[in-house]
């Protein structure tokens, strides 16, 4: 059994609405009504959606990661 993650898609297209409402909702906006916030967030909380980490880093162009270069990996310290 293969396992897919709950999209902002999946989320739209249950309740019948865009994903930009959808996405909208999930970023607490206010240009969308509360219970329409409401209906969005029960459904995702209910299908266990949680935003991808990759994605988001791409649209907020930054990572949080630290990157370390190490000169020689032989060395039983550095390896670790």
């Amino acid at each position: 059994m293969k396992f897919e993650a709950a999209t902002i898609k999946d989320i739209a297209k249950a309740l019948g609405l865009s994903t930009s409402t959808v996405s909208r909702a999930l970023r607490d906006s206010h240009e969308i009504s509360e219970a329409t916030k409401k209906k969005i967030r029960d459904y995702a909380a209910e299908i266990n959606y949680r935003p991808n980490p990759v994605a988001l880093s791409l649209k907020e162009k930054r990572t949080l990661s630290i990157g370390v270069v190490v000169s020689e990996i032989a060395n039983t310290f550095l390896a670790r």
